[in-house]
């Protein structure tokens, strides 16, 4: 489109249209950067402002507490009075299994002796070794997922993520400041009585100036900023990293496992093997396995997952009768029991049975 403009002479309009959209474009992209970037701050001004007023912050290493609790996610514990410390409450306490470390699992049962039996929602059985009442060091009350990730990493020496998620945050930086210079043109122009800028204005840097060329000072200003909101950025996190050092290990097995003061080796429990149906008659199914291994505290026999018989260390072969007489056939399964008697660790058999009856003689196979 043309207009006319003075003596007669023509011109070509701008094309203010393209020029706003670039940079509403920017403002777009600086908004949602600095959306993300308060986002992170703030999560990690969660996890570490408590440490303050005595709460302990602590990284989560493991999958033994998971979907509730991830690796990465920071879960901050606070001291509470001991009547407070009850059964379903996950706790944060010296782990007595690895000295120098944490064990952060749900309190699910008191044992005998009024310590704390302890298990992860992820592992399938409880912890072996329970909890002095003296060991804990809170309850569980505040999960920042996530933001501890930096953190694991750095423990795991996996330089190369911590330097990936470092660039991402300087590149978050620099783009929460795509929009300032129209952000302080903005304040600008609110601040002073000029005349609404007719469409022809002279644009600067890709806006209309009412001040003519922007000085270059403003782009140091900026710098500035940016640098200022990266060491802030740096920070923070680095406080995360500070208080929250100790990591909350408790996984159900591990290869070996080194501390100061003890050296810990897995063990493994071999089940039965070669599961097999022995002699039927009326009186019910003979189920007999083979167990190799030097001992074994004892043995049970699980019809649907139901414990309906055990067998002493020496024993072979179990009669299964109850609950057979119907039409349905039902899974019998071999377990045997770890030989520590304070142990809850067992191991099911290489195979299950499946046996019934639908007249007077049992059936197996």
């Amino acid at each position: 489109m043309d207009t006319t403009g003075v003596g007669g002479q023509h011109r070509h309009a701008r094309p203010d249209t393209v020029l706003d959209a670039l940079d509403w474009g920017r403002v777009v992209v600086g908004t949602l950067a600095r959306g993300i970037v308060a986002t992170v701050v703030g999560m990690a001004l969660w996890a570490a402002v408590p440490a303050v007023i005595g709460w302990q912050p602590t990284t989560v290493v493991t999958a033994s507490m998971a979907p509730r609790l991830v690796p990465g996610d920071v879960v901050v514990s606070r001291p509470v009075p001991t009547p407070e410390v009850v059964p379903g409450r996950v706790l944060l306490a010296d782990d007595p299994d690895q000295a120098g470390h944490l064990r952060l699992h749900r309190y699910v049962e008191t044992g005998a002796d009024g310590t704390i039996v302890t298990k992860g929602d992820a592992n399938p059985a409880a912890d072996s070794t329970p909890l002095d009442r003296s060991a804990v060091h809170g309850v569980g009350y505040l999960r920042i997922p996530f933001i501890g990730t930096p953190v694991l990493w750095a423990h795991e020496g996996r330089w190369g993520a911590v330097a990936a998620a470092a660039a991402a945050l300087a590149g978050l930086l620099a783009l929460c400041t795509v929009d300032a210079g129209l952000r302080r043109t903005g304040r600008e122009a609110r601040g002073t009585s000029a005349p609404h800028l007719p469409s022809d204005a002279p644009r600067v840097h890709g806006r209309r100036s009412a001040r003519g060329p922007v000085v270059r000072g403003g782009a140091r200003h900026v710098a500035l900023r940016q640098g200022s909101a990266l060491l802030v950025a740096v920070a923070v996190l680095g406080g995360v990293g500070a208080v929250a050092p100790h990591r909350a290990e408790a996984a159900p097995f591990r290869a070996v496992t080194n501390s100061p003061t003890s050296n810990l080796v897995a063990a493994v429990l071999p089940g039965p093997t070669n599961v097999r149906c022995g002699l039927i008659s009326v009186a019910g199914v003979q189920v007999a396995w083979d167990y190799d291994a030097p001992d074994a505290r004892g043995f049970q026999v699980l019809l649907d997952d139901q414990v309906v018989a055990t067998a002493g260390s020496g024993v072979r072969s179990v009669t299964v009768s109850g609950g057979l007489l119907s039409l349905t056939r039902k899974t019998v399964k071999i377990r045997v029991l770890d030989p520590t008697p304070t142990s809850s660790w067992y191991a099911d058999g290489n195979r299950t049975l499946s046996v019934g009856s639908a007249t007077i003689l049992y059936v197996c196979s």
